[in-house]
């Protein structure tokens, strides 16, 4: 998640009061729980996602069907009344379009990455993402930051470019569509500014039912695509490898990419956004240490240097980011 779901919640009038509520150690320990929750499912996704590429490379019906679990999940929850259904409009299908292909570019760039290189690079890339949104930003919104915020992405670019420069399973591939999905979701965050401002005051719109309502509209944009660049619907096979095994290892992978997704909005929910975006720098190191651990990952000094020189200019600029917003 990045800055475009934090700005989902400000369309919701069930998310207005975003800092946790002063109930002492019940809402400390719920906003733990939650946050525990997040990482935790976050890293088992990235681990079984990797494992599943490992066994079965076919990223595009991986990642259109993670899509797919995810807005077949939301819709059950519209019929059976379990979550309050959106009021779905031509008007807000328009506006959604946009902010949809994004997420659609940037979820699939995202799965390719993770299928050419280790995990941990790929989200030592993804690190760069603030560089992408203060750009974007500035250059389609008009928005400007104090000279101080420009400031702390200079160690988040010199820490992934070291990083790059001596990362032992580089390839142009990984990193390419890493720096592509960066891209696409600080688009996704400004066109979801642009094309969102009038449905602010829609109370059905909470992020959640945003999020659903992108998630089938993304399947629905990669559909073709993905059978295009996987010659149609692969059949689930590979050598050595049990059905029952590869497709325990599909699904969960599928599953567990939507639940974490669920779970972030509700540690979103109960925090400020640069709460959010401090545990979101958290939860990135866990995920580059845990995928270090698990697939034993020989990490060289220098890329180890890089990687966290990139993620301290992540943290930094969450909080000069926030300092200029208290001061503005």
């Amino acid at each position: 998640m990045g800055k475009f779901d934090r700005s989902l919640t400000k369309l919701s009038a069930s998310s207005a009061s975003a800092a946790p509520d002063a109930g002492g150690r019940a809402s400390t320990m719920k906003i733990g729980f939650y946050f525990g929750l997040w990482y935790f499912l976050n890293v088992i996704f990235n681990i079984i996602n990797k494992q599943t590429l490992n066994m079965w490379s076919y990223p595009w019906t991986l990642s259109l069907v993670q899509l797919g679990v995810g807005a077949t999940y939301c819709t059950i929850q519209w019929l059976i009344g379990t979550r309050k259904r959106p009021n779905v409009s031509w008007g807000l299908i328009k506006a959604l379009t946009l902010p949809a292909a994004a997420h659609t570019l940037g979820h699939i760039m995202s799965c390719l990455s993770f299928s050419s290189v280790a995990i941990s690079f790929t989200h030592i890339v993804k690190s760069a993402e603030p560089v992408f949104g203060a750009a974007c930003a500035a250059a389609f919104l008009g928005e400007a930051y104090p000279f101080y915020v420009y400031l702390t992405l200079i160690p988040i670019i010199f820490g992934v470019a070291l990083s790059s420069a001596t990362e032992l399973t580089f390839t142009w591939m990984g990193f390419i569509t890493a720096m592509i999905s960066n891209f696409a979701f600080a688009m996704r965050n400004v066109f979801s500014k642009v094309t969102m401002a009038d449905y602010k005051s829609d109370t059905t719109l909470s992020s959640e039912n945003i999020y659903g309502l992108i998630s089938i509209m993304s399947f629905l944009m990669e559909l073709p695509f993905a059978i295009y660049f996987d010659n149609g619907i692969p059949a689930m096979v590979a050598a050595g490898i049990p059905f029952a095994t590869l497709f325990r290892y599909f699904m969960s992978s599928c599953l567990l990419y939507h639940l974490y997704n669920e779970v972030s909005y509700l540690a979103l929910g109960n925090v400020s956004p640069v709460t959010f975006s401090v545990g979101n720098t958290i939860k990135r190191v866990i995920i580059i240490g845990a995928s270090i651990l698990f697939f034993k990952t020989k990490v060289m000094p220098l890329n180890a240097v890089g990687s966290i020189i990139a993620i301290v200019g992540t943290f930094l600029y969450s909080m000069s980011k926030n300092k200029a917003a208290k001061a503005a």
